[in-house]
C-alpha cells in the first residue's frame, strides 16, 4: 500500500544511507531454526540482489502480518525484479538516483521500546537494455511475454481459498470466516482482482513479440487489453517480471547467408534491426551442454526485402568507453556479417545505445565521440567463400560498416541536456567528413503517446541536426527513426502532426523525408481488422508520409510470418522494373538472380576470363597457321565455349545491379556487334570468290 503513488513521495524524504547499512547489520543477526539468515551478507549501505533475497527470506518467515505492512509489500515489489523501477520512474521522472524508504516490520525489533529503523535503498533507474557496465560479457534486456509466462502471473494471481481457510479456526461463525479470509486476501501475498476476461484475451495479442524496452511493453499492453498500472498495479508488475528476458552471453559467428537475392529496388528506406543475441544458437531445455546435434540452426535474414540493417547494439558508458564490443571486434566475428549483407547490396549500420548522454561531462562526451569513431574505423579480414575462395588476391576482403545509428534513451526526460546529443552528433560528423568514404548518421528515439499528445516542442533541440537554414550549412543527421507504439493506427498520425506543427515550409517536408517510423513486425495475424490487416494499412501510410519503415527485431526466415512480412514489404516498397525486356526476365525467373547477384563478382571474373582467352586465341590465330588448324579440327567445342560465354554474360547482363539502367543497350549492341561481324564476315567470303 505504501507503494502507492501517493504516499511513496513521503518515504523518499526520510532515508539515508546508514539505514540501509543498519538495515544489513539486523539482517547479519537474524536466525531461523540455528542458521543465520545472511550471516556473509555484505554490508555497504545498497539494497543489492543478496539483501533483497535476505529480506525476502526474512519476511517469508514471518508468522504474523500486521495491516498494510510496507516491508512485505515492498518484498513483494523486489522479487519481481524490475517493478520497484516502475514506482520511482513514476513518481521521479529526472532523477538518476532515487532513493527508497520503508517502515520495518513490527517483528524487525530487537526490543519492545527499541527504537526502528525504516528499510532503505539507493536505486538506479534501469535502461531498455539493462547492461551492467562492469561485464564484458554482459546479458541485453528484451521484454516478450509468452504463454506459459502468462499462464504463471495468472495463477500467482489467482487467491489461494483453500490454504486461507486453514489459518482460521473451525469454531469461529460462517460470517466472522468470511470476513477473516476477505482480509488475508487483502493484506496477504495474493495479488488483487484478477483483470477481466476481454481483457485478459487482449493480452494474447501480445504474446511471444520482442518489445525493445519495459515502457514500449507496458504501452502495448495498455494499447492491446486496456490493463494498466493504474488499476492493476501487481499484476501489471507480476506480468512485467515475468516477460523481461536475458539475452545469452554467448556470441556465436555471424554467418547469415541465405538462398535469397540482392536487395529489391525500393522506393524508401527498409531498415531491419538485428539484435546481436539472434546469432546464439537455441537449445532444448534438456539438451546436454556438449551435445552439438542439439543445438538447432542459426536463423538466417532475406536480404532481398532490407536495403539497411543495423548490428544492435554497443552500450556507450557513462565514462565514454565501449567496454563491450561483443561481435564488433577485431577477431573476425563481424566480417562475416558485414561482407554477406555487401554482398546482397544491403547496407549495415552499427547501433550505438547510451542511457548516460545527459550526465556527460565535456570529457565523457569527447571521449564518447572518439569511441564511436573507433568503432566504424574498425576494419576486419574477411577470407571469401565458395569460388572467390580459390582466386589470387581476390579471396580475402576487409569488412567495414557504412554508418551508425545512434540511440540516446530518455531523451524526453532531459530537455535540458539535449544540446549535448547536438554537440556529439557534430563532432562525430566532423570527424567522418573528412573520410574517403561516407558514412550515415541516424538517430533513434522512443516517443511515447503522452510526448506526441504533449505540447511541448520535442525536436526543437535537435532542429540543426535534421535541416540546415543556411544553403552550405551541414546537414548532419541523414535519418531519424522513432519507435512507433501502439496502437499504431493513431501513434502514426500523431507523429506526422507533431512534425508538421514544429517545421514550417520546405523544413517540414525535408523532415519527413528523414522520418522512419519503427514498428514490430510480430502479432500482425492476430491484427482486429483481419490478418496483417493493420500492418498494411501501416506500411501504406509510412510510405506516403515518411522516408520509410524500420523493423525491431527484424524477422528472420525461420519465422513463421516471415513470407507474409515480406510480400507485404516487396509489394508496397517494390519499384517495378518496368517492361523492358531483360528486366521481364529478371522478374520471371527470380532463383536465378538469387545465385547469380550475391556472386556476381565470381560472374564477372568468369566472364572476363573467357574474353581473355577467346581474344587471346584471336590475336594468336592471326599469326598462326596451327592455331587455325586447332579450330578447324575441334570447332565444335570451340562452339560450346562460346555458348557457355554467352550464358556467363546474359546472366550477368540480367542479375548484376551494376548493369541494371543499360542492361537493354548493352544487349541490343551486343546483337548489333555480333550481326555486324557475321556480315562482314559474309562479305569478305563473298567479295574472295570460292577458293580451291
Amino acid at each position: 500500500v505504501a507503494l502507492k503513488k501517493e504516499t511513496y513521495s513521503d518515504y523518499l524524504l526520510t532515508v539515508d544511507k546508514a539505514r540501509i547499512e543498519r538495515t544489513q547489520n539486523a539482517l547479519r543477526q537474524i536466525e531461523v531454526g540455528s542458521q543465520k539468515v545472511a550471516g556473509d551478507l555484505a554490508v555497504d549501505g545498497v539494497l543489492g540482489a543478496a539483501t533483497r533475497e535476505a529480506l525476502y527470506e526474512f519476511c517469508r518467515g514471518l508468522k504474523a502480518v500486521p495491516d498494510e505492512n510496507f516491508v512485505i509489500n515492498l518484498v513483494q515489489k523486489l522479487d519481481q525484479k524490475s517493478s520497484l523501477m516502475t514506482a520511482i520512474a513514476n513518481t521521479v521522472n529526472d532523477s538518476d538516483e532515487v532513493i527508497v524508504s520503508a517502515e520495518p516490520d513490527e517483528n524487525t525489533k530487537p526490543a519492545e521500546n527499541a527504537k526502528s529503523e525504516p528499510v532503505t535503498a539507493v536505486v538506479k533507474k534501469a535502461s531498455p537494455l539493462e547492461m551492467e557496465p562492469q561485464s564484458s560479457d554482459m546479458p541485453a534486456i528484451f521484454y516478450l511475454l509468452t504463454k506459459d509466462d502468462l499462464a504463471a502471473v495468472i495463477e500467482a494471481s489467482t487467491p489461494q481459498e483453500a490454504e486461507k481457510k486453514e489459518e482460521i479456526p473451525e469454531t469461529e461463525g460462517e460470517e466472522e470466516k468470511e470476513a477473516k479470509i476477505t482480509t488475508v486476501a487483502k493484506n496477504g501475498s495474493s495479488l488483487e482482482e484478477l483483470p477481466t476476461e476481454e481483457a485478459m484475451a487482449g493480452l494474447e495479442v501480445i504474446l511471444d513479440i520482442p518489445y525493445v524496452n519495459r515502457a514500449q511493453f507496458l504501452r502495448a499492453v495498455v494499447a492491446k487489453s486496456g490493463i494498466d498500472e493504474i488499476a492493476y498495479p501487481q499484476f501489471v508488475a507480476l506480468m512485467v517480471a515475468k516477460a523481461r528476458k536475458k539475452s545469452s552471453t554467448k556470441l556465436e559467428s555471424i554467418v547469415l547467408d541465405a538462398d535469397c537475392g540482392c536487395v529489391r529496388d525500393f522506393s524508401d528506406t527498409v531498415y531491419g534491426f538485428y539484435p546481436y543475441w539472434r546469432s546464439t544458437k537455441s537449445r532444448a531445455p534438456d539438451a546436454e551442454a556438449n551435445d552439438s546435434s542439439a543445438a538447432s540452426t542459426l536463423p538466417v535474414i532475406d536480404y532481398s526485402v532490407f536495403n539497411r540493417i543495423a548490428y544492435y547494439a554497443l552500450m556507450l558508458e557513462e565514462s565514454g568507453e565501449i567496454t563491450a564490443p561483443l561481435h564488433w571486434n577485431s577477431n573476425g566475428k563481424l566480417g562475416n556479417f558485414i561482407n554477406i549483407a555487401h554482398r546482397h547490396k544491403t547496407k549495415v549500420d552499427l547501433a550505438i545505445y547510451s542511457d548516460y548522454w545527459s550526465q556527460w561531462s565535456e570529457s565523457s562526451l569527447n571521449a564518447s565521440v572518439m569511441s564511436v569513431y573507433n568503432q566504424l574505423m574498425l576494419q576486419t579480414e574477411y577470407r571469401e567463400s565458395g569460388v572467390m575462395a580459390y582466386v589470387p588476391f581476390m579471396n580475402t576482403t576487409l569488412a567495414s560498416p557504412d554508418g551508425v545509428t545512434l540511440y540516446f534513451d530518455r531523451y524526453f526526460d532531459h530537455p535540458k541536456s539535449r544540446h549535448k546529443i547536438v554537440e556529439f552528433v557534430s563532432q562525430l560528423y566532423e570527424r567522418l567528413a573528412d573520410l574517403d568514404k561516407k558514412y550515415t548518421i541516424n538517430l533513434l528515439l522512443d516517443v511515447g503517446p503522452a510526448e506526441l499528445a504533449s505540447g511541448k516542442r520535442l525536436f526543437k533541440n535537435i532542429k540543426s541536426l535534421l535541416v540546415s537554414d543556411q544553403k552550405d550549412a551541414p546537414v548532419y543527421v541523414d535519418s531519424l527513426l522513432i519507435f512507433l507504439d501502439e496502437p499504431t493506427t493513431d501513434t502514426k498520425k500523431s507523429l506526422r502532426s507533431k512534425i508538421e506543427n514544429e517545421f514550417t515550409g520546405e523544413q517540414r517536408m525535408k523532415v519527413l523525408r528523414k522520418v522512419i517510423p519503427v514498428i514490430s513486425p510480430y502479432g500482425h495475424e492476430n491484427d482486429k481488422g483481419g490478418a496483417y490487416s493493420q500492418f498494411d494499412d501501416d506500411l501504406v501510410y509510412l510510405k506516403n508520409n515518411f522516408a520509410g519503415v524500420g523493423l525491431w527485431p527484424m524477422p528472420m526466415v525461420s519465422d513463421t510470418d516471415a513470407s507474409e512480412i515480406s510480400q507485404r514489404l516487396i509489394e508496397t516498397f517494390g519499384i517495378s522494373d518496368g517492361d523492358r525486356l531483360l528486366n521481364t526476365l529478371s522478374s520471371r525467373y527470380p532463383a536465378l538472380c538469387e545465385l547469380a547477384c550475391p556472386n556476381r563478382w565470381a560472374f564477372r571474373l568468369g566472364l572476363n576470363l573467357l574474353l581473355l582467352f577467346i581474344i587471346g586465341y584471336g590475336v594468336l590465330a592471326l599469326f598462326s597457321r596451327r592455331m587455325r588448324r586447332f579450330y578447324s579440327r575441334y570447332s565444335v567445342y570451340f562452339m560450346l565455349y562460346i555458348v557457355l560465354m554467352v550464358a556467363v554474360f546474359m546472366v550477368s547482363l540480367i542479375c548484376d545491379p551494376f548493369w541494371k539502367q543499360k542492361r537493354d543497350i548493352v544487349f541490343l549492341g551486343s546483337l548489333l556487334i555480333v550481326a555486324a561481324f557475321f556480315m562482314i564476315r559474309k562479305y569478305s567470303q563473298a567479295k574472295q570468290g570460292p577458293l580451291p
